[in-house]
């Protein structure tokens, strides 16, 4: 894969991990210092956390992921952090939802 497009995927990834992130503090789902890292990585990007501080959002993440399972594809359908936060809501990943609408309006 080039440079150019490794670099995409990895802006990608840190704009999912930013929004997904802002949803949790603003919802009120990240507490203590777990919050903190959480404003520090919105306000100042993913660049910014130390290894620790890595360790605290990736466990925050993995623990999401874990806790929140499609009801229909369990998370086969999920291509961003932001669907999880889509489950907790619905139960359904936002394609599953999509499809289940779909359904219903036939």
């Amino acid at each position: 894969m080039g440079r150019a497009k490794q670099a995409m995927m990895d802006n990608e990834e840190n704009n999912d991990l930013i929004d997904f992130l802002k949803e949790l503090v603003e919802t009120d789902e990240i507490k203590g210092a777990a919050n903190g890292i959480a404003k520090q990585v919105i306000d100042k990007g993913v660049d910014s956390m130390s290894p620790k501080q890595k360790t605290v959002i990736d466990n925050i993440v993995e623990e999401y992921k874990n806790k929140n399972v499609c009801e229909r594809c369990t998370n086969g359908n999920v291509s961003a952090l932001t669907d999880y936060l889509f489950i907790a809501e619905n139960g359904l990943c936002p394609m599953c939802e999509y499809d289940r609408e779909k359904i219903m309006r036939e």
